[in-house]
């Protein structure tokens, strides 16, 4: 439950930040990121208005505190971006994805414990509700991988690649997109598995909301919710840091064959998020100021 939340929030801001058509643009869409998480978390079930005030307290308070303490982290993290070059090794690659990593953890770790206080006024019509809506999400990704089913494991891999540097402003050319076939080949698709934990989990916090009367649900609700970067078996794990030890080298060979035009280009659109984010910490100093 809580990684589909935060897969969402992540979507939202990533779309904000990093897709935005001018800096203008992105901290006008900003301004809006408590309207858009209170429409869907309004979805999960049918809140009181009691509730709904809760919700969209948490959501600004979210978006301050994401202003104060992580937007300064994802502008140097879009600096390390714009920093990379032809002799960007390894360890330069990593260090960006691990630090990415770091601020999607730090915004769930935010919502634990707004999670856990406002799970208390839940009651029995509520909980179903909650668990009827993420049913009903895991049957549309169901249908989606039936769909996806037309192309192999490595197109769809192939495709979010390229995807992902485009919104970096790179365009891969024939060589490199056939250097990053080959590159990639050794990714396991551990997709099944992984959605399979994904569904025991949120069952799991099902259950524990069940028991939002009882005394020990607090401590229960905390104890899960810490568990969620931590999913699977070692087996599991081993699959997950095997793959990313293969696509940070994947990644790698892409930048070090870009040339200078590539980079340029990366540069221009990763300066265009950069403004962005200065220009939501103006609107914030501003704010404060008056």
């Amino acid at each position: 439950m809580m990684l589909k939340i935060n897969i969402k929030i992540m979507t939202t801001i990533s779309l904000i930040l990093l897709i935005s058509a001018c800096s203008i643009a992105g901290s006008w869409a900003f301004g809006k990121l408590d309207n858009y998480l209170n429409d869907y978390f309004f979805t999960f079930a049918n809140f009181s208005e009691t509730q709904k005030k809760e919700i969209e307290t948490v959501t600004e308070n979210f978006k301050y505190w994401l202003v104060k303490e992580q937007l300064i982290e994802i502008k140097l993290l879009l600096s390390k971006v714009n920093s990379l070059n032809s002799s960007s090794t390894e360890a330069d690659i990593n260090s960006i994805y691990e630090e990415g990593s770091i601020i999607a953890e730090s915004v769930t770790s935010y919502f634990d414990s707004e999670l856990v206080k406002f799970s208390l006024s839940l009651d029995e019509k509520q909980i179903n509700e909650i668990e009827n809506h993420f049913l009903e999400l895991q049957e549309k990704r169901k249908k989606e991988d039936e769909d996806r089913e037309k192309e192999t494991y490595q197109e769809r891999l192939q495709k979010n690649y390229i995807s992902g540097f485009k919104r970096i402003g790179i365009k891969l050319n024939n060589e490199q997109t056939t250097a990053l076939t080959a590159s990639v080949k050794g990714i396991v698709d551990n997709g099944d598995e992984w959605d399979q934990l994904q569904s025991n989990w949120t069952k799991e916090m099902i259950s524990i909301l069940r028991t939002n009367q009882e005394e020990p649900f607090k401590e229960e609700l905390k104890r899960h919710l810490v568990t969620l970067f931590d999913l699977g078996p070692p087996s599991f794990r081993e699959k997950v840091e095997r793959n990313q030890i293969i696509s940070i080298k994947a990644v790698t060979k892409v930048v070090n064959s870009m040339d200078d035009d590539q980079f340029k280009k990366m540069r221009k659109r990763v300066r265009v998020y950069i403004r962005s984010v200065d220009k939501i910490l103006k609107n914030q100093n501003q704010e404060e100021a008056a």
